[in-house]
């Protein structure tokens, strides 16, 4: 497991340098359960539904945060898989114009 949360850790860190407008801060949270932050109020529940409509389950935490708590047996595979629709996501939020003031 902690080599797992270790992993998901370098695939969520890279989230603020590829979409800083739209993730301005750091990654929350330990071990697998974590939170990103967003700068847009309405970015939370967009990349909620987004996701789901590509298969994956988030959380909205707040206003101002998606939640990810994955099973504790997840496998790097699966967070391949989650982190790559959650970035396919954010690709397509940022070219809809979240993130832009």
């Amino acid at each position: 497991m902690n080599e797992t949360a270790a992993y998901l850790a370098t695939l969520l860190d890279r989230l603020p340098k590829l979409f800083p407008t739209i993730i301005p801060e750091q990654i929350r949270g330990r071990g697998l359960m974590r939170g990103i932050p967003f700068a847009h109020p309405d970015a939370p529940a967009e990349l909620v539904k987004r996701a789901r409509q590509r298969g994956v389950l988030l959380l909205t935490a707040g206003k101002d945060a998606v939640r990810l708590v994955p099973s504790l047996t997840v496998t790097k595979e699966e967070c391949n898989h989650a982190m790559g629709v959650v970035e396919s996501c954010l690709v397509t939020m940022q070219e809809d114009g979240f993130g832009k003031q």
